[in-house]
């Protein structure tokens, strides 16, 4: 039977530190270990792992430069086969969530959540381009313990070293991802991605620059750009009806020009 590694990070949220906490208790998989990493709080966090620890089994408590700093620091007490990692006040969906994990295999295995309250689901097949326009929540991936020590999280990241850690390692391994299309989590929500998305924006085309071999780089840029802008433009242009006629004519001039051109360049 697997075991199951939880890295819990927390920083002065006793509140949600507790409320993660329970929701391990929770779980009906009995081969799992907990490991909290703590940014040095000053609140009542150690008492509630005094209160919790039967089910703690590492405490480090220091100062850190941030999560993923953190949610490295952890990656050296795995004696887990897969981890999964948990913001402090995040919540599994359900007592049976790593009963169904267990279920799957994979290198890299995603699952949904409900960030905020809005429920973000995989599909149930997941390519490298959907992984990288969607993204995914740390809190719903489950990491293969050997690919996690090899890639770690690149800390030069600041908003998604997550998303790296996953498309990394598809593209240079081509590591078996498998999805579950259900609700693993549960995430309060509120963090700095959410809070910076234009920032996200420009480390996800740094992923692409660093990681993506070249070929597949053009064609999610391409598409990408399609799904981005040209969606919010459309979704500008539906408010004038009149339009549409001089739309409709310039993609025809277009797809004509394409055909007699092979191609139309991007830049």
């Amino acid at each position: 039977m697997r075991k199951y590694t939880i890295i819990v990070v927390t920083r002065n949220n006793a509140d949600g530190l507790n409320k993660t906490l329970q929701s391990i208790r929770k779980l009906d998989y009995e081969q799992k270990e907990t490991i909290v990493i703590d940014d040095a709080s000053k609140d009542n966090t150690k008492d509630v792992l005094a209160a919790n620890k039967d089910i703690v089994t590492q405490f480090v408590s220091e100062k850190d430069t941030g999560i993923y700093n953190a949610m490295n620091k952890g990656i050296k007490f795995i004696t887990g086969d897969y981890v999964v990692f948990m913001n402090a006040g995040d919540v599994f969906a359900g007592s049976n969530v790593l009963s169904m994990v267990n279920g799957s295999d994979g290198d890299i295995i995603l699952g949904g959540e409900s960030y905020g309250g809005q429920v973000r689901m995989v599909k149930p097949r997941m390519s490298l381009y959907d992984i990288l326009s969607m993204g995914i929540n740390h809190q719903a991936v489950y990491y293969r313990k050997e690919i996690l020590q090899r890639y770690g999280f690149d800390e030069s990241y600041r908003l998604i070293a997550d998303l790296k850690s996953v498309v990394e390692p598809l593209v240079k391994e081509k590591t078996t991802v498998t999805c579950i299309p259900e609700i693993l989590a549960i995430c309060e929500g509120g963090g700095l991605s959410q809070q910076h998305w234009k920032d996200i924006r420009k480390e996800n085309k740094r992923i692409i620059e660093e990681v993506v071999e070249p070929f597949y780089k053009y064609d999610y840029l391409r598409f990408s750009r399609i799904h981005s802008e040209m969606l919010d433009d459309f979704a500008v242009l539906s408010a004038f009806h009149s339009v549409f006629p001089l739309v409709r004519t310039i993609s025809k001039a277009l797809r004509f020009l394409n055909r007699k051109f092979k191609h139309i360049p991007l830049d």
